[in-house]
């Protein structure tokens, strides 16, 4: 297992997290567990301004990752 490095983004507004809808779109949780993380902090900004309109928050933590 390994640190890896993740970005969410959270709205402003709302607080809701920012998550993959399973259909290549982008969908809201309350939730952070049900968050999908990015794993390039460009990739995050990038998606704040293009579905939130630049209200969001992008934060990042380490999580654990085990090696493929």
């Amino acid at each position: 297992m390994e640190l890896a490095r993740h970005f969410y983004v959270q709205s402003t507004e709302d607080h809701m997290f920012l998550r993959a809808d399973g259909e290549g779109g982008v969908g809201y949780t309350a939730l952070i567990v049900n968050a999908t993380p990015f794993t390039h902090a460009e990739a995050a900004k990038d998606a704040v301004e293009d579905h939130c309109g630049g209200l969001r928050l992008v934060f990042s933590c380490y999580q654990l990752e085990t090696k493929k």
